[in-house]
């Protein structure tokens, strides 16, 4: 079940609240949580979906991941495919006016707002703590954007990169408002440029997921989206519900999700202390362990740098606060 993204007044500067609770955004999250799992079976030697090559983990190869979505992800997969093409949208580009300036913008959700907006100066790209706190509109990145950053730097994130190589998807199914053509520019074609693959770090790289329609498509629903987000990986023994509005497990005797970032930082702290024999991010701010990924930190700013050199825009951070936690294990 997916909503929208929480509202800036529950802003958490302790890593316990989800910003984002759309379904591709929850997905990625629950694979890491599930890759965490996938390191520990294999280092307590039971069966696992991992290999260890060339000193890093990765995804063994008869294992792929797929993504399934009901709708075109938002931003510049579907503000541009307003009706369902054909059978053949896989193989027909149907974009009349590829040249367009606004094609391949970056685009952010907007609290309080429906769909995505683009970012139009490199101002509005720059979010600030206290200017939330008074009023400030919180801005999140579409889910095309962010599709299109985790094709280059894969799904299993910063903080796996540490023992992981990078992990993407093999395909991409989407269920309504399916285009080819819009679909490959925002997930791959916009970085899919001479010169960036070569300036990567080894292991990454601008990948090519197969995007595919369903055969029979889902009928329009006006319905409002639902105030809760649940979410589940395998292993796990019920479903986790939490509120799209502030982020926060729909639990009161429970203190945080289970796939928020302070969750999925402890699972990393234990990892590295079992993989590496070593406390050295013990005590350390998520922020710093995610600077200390030196690769990942490169492909991520070459993606952001990729951006602007193109004229899509300027990716919106959010405060730097808000990285700023410590864990206990």
């Amino acid at each position: 079940v997916v909503s929208t993204q929480s509202t800036g007044e529950y802003l958490s500067a302790d890593g316990k609240a989800i910003n984002d609770s759309h379904a591709e955004i929850q997905i990625r999250r629950c694979i890491i949580r599930f890759l965490y799992g996938q390191l520990q079976a294999f280092r307590d030697k039971r069966c696992s979906v991992l290999e260890k090559k060339d000193g890093k983990y990765k995804l063994k190869d008869e294992f792929s991941l797929h993504l399934y979505i009901n709708t075109a992800p938002c931003g510049d997969s579907r503000i541009f495919s307003p009706k369902q093409e054909g059978d053949q949208a896989q193989v027909i580009d149907n974009d009349n006016h590829p040249n367009r300036i606004n094609r391949g913008q970056l685009r952010t959700k907007i609290e309080s707002g429906e769909g995505t907006i683009p970012i139009l100066s490199p101002n509005e790209a720059l979010l600030t703590w206290d200017g939330i706190l008074a009023g400030q509109r919180l801005r999140t990145m579409s889910c095309s954007d962010k599709l299109c950053r985790s094709n280059v730097l894969g799904l299993q994130g910063t903080l796996l990169s540490h023992f992981m190589s990078p992990v993407y998807y093999s395909s991409i199914i989407v269920g309504r408002l399916f285009s080819h053509s819009h679909l490959s520019r925002a997930i791959y074609r916009r970085l899919q440029v001479e010169g960036v693959e070569s300036q990567l770090p080894p292991g990454y790289k601008v990948n090519v997921p197969l995007l595919l329609p369903v055969t029979v498509v889902e009928p329009r629903s006006v319905s409002k989206a639902s105030g809760f987000c649940f979410n589940w990986t395998y292993g796990d023994t019920v479903p986790e519900a939490t509120r799209t509005v502030d982020g926060k497990i729909n639990d009161n005797n429970a203190s945080q999700s289970r796939i928020c970032k302070n969750s999925l930082f402890k699972l990393f702290l234990i990892e590295y202390k079992k993989l590496n024999e070593s406390d050295e991010f013990d005590g350390k701010m998520y922020c710093e362990a995610k600077d200390a990924a030196k690769d990942y930190t490169a492909a991520k700013m070459l993606v952001m740098d990729q951006f602007k050199k193109l004229g899509y825009g300027c990716w919106v951070k959010k405060p730097v606060e808000q990285n700023m936690f410590t864990v206990n294990t």
